[in-house]
């Protein structure tokens, strides 16, 4: 099968469950991944060696990038990351030495960015969560806990972090709607065994050739 055919690609916003889900597909039918956010510093590294402004935003404080800073504004640093990581996403996934198909997670995967790369719409899906989801997940995982040193400080950043993902969703379902790619939509109501099914679903043309080729 050609490169394109070998990935696998799963998107979506922080605390929508993607990661979870990626990992358990991986596990569970033997694939490789490849985990945008933990390349992330390592692309930054590389962004910043060549870039004034990516090397500013490196350097700043943690008030300057989270809470003297607007949603809108981080939505644009986002994307521009997104925009300049995304050449090194496909080095990378081309260097791969596997032997299994790959399983494609992460933040930065947007419906624009990966649909030149698939073979078939079948091949990538993207994950979108409710506020309350959100702020759910973001409260286990403790986001940005210690960071500033007032808990006002700490809210105001996580208050701008979630009006930042919740405005991340609204761009991922306006791209995937025009390109007619999938947006699984998760709520507390929604079971985990019933989200992994959907994603099941979504691949199974190329999961079920794998297994028969593996």
């Amino acid at each position: 099968m050609e490169f394109n055919n070998l990935i696998l690609w799963i998107g979506g916003s922080p605390d929508s469950g993607k990661s979870t889900i990626a990992r358990y597909i991986v596990q569970k039918y033997n694939l490789s991944y490849y985990d945008y956010d933990g390349n992330e510093n390592r692309h930054h590294e590389e962004i910043s060696a060549h870039s004034v402004g990516a090397e500013e935003i490196l350097s700043s404080t943690m008030e300057d990038n989270w809470v003297y800073i607007t949603p809108d504004e981080l939505v644009h640093r986002s994307n521009a990351s997104f925009r300049g990581r995304f050449p090194m996403v496909v080095r990378d996934l081309s260097a791969m030495n596997v032997d299994n198909p790959i399983l494609a997670e992460g933040f930065g995967l947007t419906p624009n960015l990966v649909a030149p790369f698939l073979g078939n719409s079948n091949q990538a899906i993207w994950f979108v969560s409710d506020e309350h989801f959100k702020m759910t997940s973001a409260k286990k995982r403790r986001k940005l806990s210690g960071e500033f040193k007032t808990i006002d400080i700490e809210n105001v950043a996580l208050e701008n972090l979630h009006k930042r993902d919740m405005l991340i969703d609204v761009q991922i379902r306006e791209e995937a709607n025009q390109l007619g790619l999938k947006v699984i939509e998760v709520n507390s109501s929604v079971p985990f065994e019933v989200a992994v099914k959907l994603v099941e679903k979504q691949f199974d043309e190329y999961l079920t050739y794998w297994r028969r080729h593996s």
